[in-house]
């Protein structure tokens, strides 16, 4: 089966890719996990690198903390949408503010 393309958005990093796909493979994360991971120690990421890119990816709405005071992220339904290629990832920041304006 073909993979299908995915539109990369250009505030997108090959750190957030990794841990996208680690959501991909787990129902949830949290940093100090993830950096013990072998595909996370192949880019040098620390757990505080880890952990500054998640505010982004949660701006962006393809992850959400598990709980409001959590260290554990999951997948957003946008994410899915990004993995079967139905979403292009720079058009998160737009899509982010206007479901905030309309809220």
């Amino acid at each position: 089966m073909k993979s299908p393309v995915r539109n990369a958005g250009h505030w997108m990093q090959q750190l957030d890719e990794r841990m996208l796909e680690h959501l991909d493979e787990e129902s949830w994360l949290s940093p100090p996990l993830m950096r013990r991971e072998s595909q996370f120690s192949d880019l040098n990421a620390s757990e505080s690198r880890i952990r500054e890119r998640c505010p982004e990816l949660i701006n962006r709405a393809v992850i959400e903390p598990v709980t409001s005071q959590s260290d554990m992220y999951e997948i957003t339904t946008w994410r899915l949408a990004y993995r079967r290629g139905q979403l292009d990832a720079n058009m998160r920041r737009r899509w982010a503010q206007a479901r905030s304006s309309t809220i």
